[in-house]
């Protein structure tokens, strides 16, 4: 099955076009756009539901990835 669906999936991350996306709303490292985007369907939540969703993350990564996309232009107010 993953083989069947992670070529369709990483599209959505690892496609240029996503990456130009990420940055054109301020998000210029990666891991802060794939943390972003993933995110933002929890709504504007704090650290802890965000870090237990990419709970096979470390934490700290998360939560530091995490800060500057809260703050990018388009995403205020969301994790």
């Amino acid at each position: 099955m993953w083989a069947l669906f992670e070529p369709i999936h990483a599209v959505a991350y690892f496609a240029p076009e996503a990456e130009a996306a990420y940055e054109e709303v301020g998000l210029r490292d990666f891991r802060r756009g794939y943390f972003a985007g993933r995110a933002a369907p929890l709504g504007p939540v704090g650290p802890e539901p965000v870090v237990a969703a990419f709970f096979t993350f470390a934490p700290a990564m998360v939560a530091r990835a995490r800060k500057p996309g809260r703050r990018a232009r388009g995403l205020r107010g969301r994790s």
